[in-house]
């Protein structure tokens, strides 16, 4: 298996996320200026680490898709993973 090298904003994200009993992305607690957020967001989005999933608060929304409405990410099990954690939480259908 390959190493996933991450940035240390991209760390500190998913370390976060990791740490929450339901794997949300949101609140973001990293200090990132500008479009940063978006830009970590979309390159672990790519590699497959977080995904996008229906969001139940308002206050957590990634972005407003035009048939499944309002989208939150949360870490994906290769997060876990790649970070060393063994306990991922159940696969529930929003945050």
């Amino acid at each position: 298996m390959t190493q996933i090298q991450l940035s240390d904003a991209q760390a500190v994200i998913l370390s976060t996320a990791c740490a929450r009993e339901d794997g949300a992305i949101f609140p973001i607690t990293a200090n990132l200026k500008g479009g940063a957020v978006g830009n970590v967001c979309k390159s672990l989005l790519k590699r497959g680490l977080i995904e996008e999933i229906p969001a139940s608060n308002l206050n957590t929304v990634y972005r407003h898709d035009d048939e499944r409405g309002p989208l939150t990410l949360r870490a994906t099990p290769v997060a876990y993973s790649t970070l060393g954690v063994t306990d991922a939480p159940e696969d529930e259908a929003t945050v």
